[in-house]
């Protein structure tokens, strides 16, 4: 029987910056090492909001309550996981002070979503942004572009 698996991301923002990961080479770990929007997979007892709360508390040591997802993004699927569907929300914050890396993610960084160039420097010369050296691509550049273009 064909079974579901639910991830969630956080775009957490304010204004035009967002929150940006890079996360820890992990043997095993299909996006280990990717550059990637701070979340991971809901568990069965969680909702969308819970499991993107935890994770974005676990990964950036940053609290937040259901009161400040201010939008959900339609689910996007992944290619390397087809049963694997990952359910961005959008989450206004005050300020990024107090967000840490947590055991999974090397390093973060703060970037102006709108400052990024065009770029094909990935493993499988497929579309991506470069922000200033980090290259977003695949899942996390398919969801940045939405948000971008319901900006418009």
């Amino acid at each position: 029987m064909f079974q579901e698996r639910k991830a969630a991301v956080a775009l957490i923002k304010k204004g035009d910056q967002i929150l940006l990961i890079k996360r820890k080479k992990i043997d095993g770990d299909p996006w280990s090492g990717h550059i990637a929007l701070p979340g991971g997979h809901v568990e069965k007892n969680e909702t969308i909001e819970q499991g993107v709360l935890r994770e974005v508390k676990e990964e950036v040591s940053l609290d937040y309550s259901e009161a400040d997802i201010v939008a959900e993004m339609p689910p996007v699927n992944t290619v390397r996981a087809p049963d694997l569907w990952v359910y961005p929300v959008i989450i206004n914050t005050a300020s990024f002070d107090g967000a840490k890396v947590g055991p999974e993610v090397e390093e973060l960084r703060v970037v102006n979503v709108l400052d990024y160039r065009d770029s094909t420097e990935t493993n499988f010369n497929s579309p991506a942004m470069d922000y200033d050296g980090w290259i977003v691509w695949g899942l996390t550049y398919r969801i940045l572009k939405n948000y971008l273009n319901q900006q418009r």
